[in-house]
């Protein structure tokens, strides 16, 4: 029962989501971003429904004794975390509510329109942008190559634990701690600005111009891994390497080398196109060469998941609008490797 605490937070957080979302559907529709925040809160729900099942789903011999203390450990980090953002969140409001001059400081207005002076959209800036959610790969890797050394070294054993249960365990509360903060803080940008501390305000000078009046890219990005923690770490690596790495060779060859335009009216190109598809399927074939003895499935399979990830991949590069693609590469090249994986 120690999972509550964090389905219950995830749960709530698609509550508020939600709720926002629905409260200025009217100015969200013609900003053409409604359907997006929707899909965002109900990843939100999915997370706190699955969040139960993840440790013990490649563990099936896993210990109550050692589910237990997974689970206590993740909801007690979410609860301080939690506890800590709502005492931050209250003492910024009281203070900025006290002293005019502090809630003229802190409008969110005068954020965007700074924001909007001093943006630049050169390579720099885009590498600095892509960064974040490369490091998101880097944690998944990182986590799942500890947990293959203290496998192989017999100390998991002895905790009852096994390298998915311990590394997914580190990467879920790495992971949804990510989540909760950026979630806690986009909510408080979008709504009361002026309760944010000004350390918050930081982490949003690198967002992008599209996402000043909606939540950052990175939070959704993260809640659409988590189908794929039931699927053969192969599919879920690459699924991660995916959407941030061929995304971001994508973005960063069309800027640097891209010459023509994907289609009228757009910033993509052909060159940015190509390479993102290109990335894709060495991703696809590499990890699951590399992880093979996690996923043991055929050459031809994977030469087959490999070009259908190609395929969705550069079908969403070149016809996603008023959904993320940071929500959609994830969930379609995820699934679609699955089931070739499945048949």
């Amino acid at each position: 029962m120690y999972f509550i605490a964090t389905s219950l937070i995830l749960i709530g957080y698609f509550v508020l989501t939600l709720a926002y979302t629905i409260k200025r559907r009217k100015r969200k529709i013609e900003n053409k971003l409604f359907a997006n925040e929707i899909l965002i809160a109900l990843l939100f729900l999915m997370a706190g429904v699955l969040f139960p099942f993840i440790y013990q789903y490649h563990s099936p011999n896993l210990s109550q004794y050692s589910l237990d203390f997974l689970w206590l450990f993740t909801s007690v980090f979410f609860l301080i975390e939690m506890g800590i953002w709502a005492l931050t969140l209250i003492y910024n409001t009281a203070i900025s509510k006290r002293n005019p001059e502090i809630m003229a400081e802190r409008d969110y207005n005068k954020f965007c329109n700074e924001f909007n002076k001093n943006w630049t959209e050169d390579l720099k800036s885009e590498l600095g942008r892509k960064f974040l959610h490369l490091f998101t790969c880097f944690v998944i890797f990182f986590f799942w190559t500890l947990g293959t050394i203290l496998n192989d070294l017999g100390i998991l054993i002895q905790w009852g634990l096994n390298n998915y249960s311990f590394s997914y365990w580190l990467t879920i509360t790495v992971g949804f701690g990510f989540v909760i903060m950026f979630q806690v803080a986009d909510l408080a940008r979008l709504n009361v600005f002026y309760s944010l501390p000004n350390w918050a305000k930081h982490w949003y000078q690198d967002m992008k111009q599209s996402e000043l009046n909606t939540f950052i890219a990175s939070t959704p990005l993260v809640l659409s891994f988590v189908p794929f923690l039931f699927a053969p770490f192969p599919i879920f690596a690459s699924v991660a390497l995916i959407t941030t790495g061929a995304d971001a060779v994508a973005c960063l060859i069309g800027k640097k080398y891209g010459k023509h335009n994907l289609k009228t009216n757009s910033k993509k190109t052909v060159e940015g196109f190509i390479a993102g598809g290109f990335t894709t399927f060495i991703i696809v074939f590499v990890i699951s060469l590399l992880y093979h003895s996690w996923m043991p499935i055929a050459i031809e399979k994977i030469i087959t998941m490999s070009f259908l990830a190609v395929f969705l991949f550069m079908l969403i590069d070149a016809y996603a609008k008023n959904i993320s693609d940071n929500i959609l590469n994830p969930l379609l090249t995820g699934f679609g490797m699955w089931i070739i994986y499945l048949i």
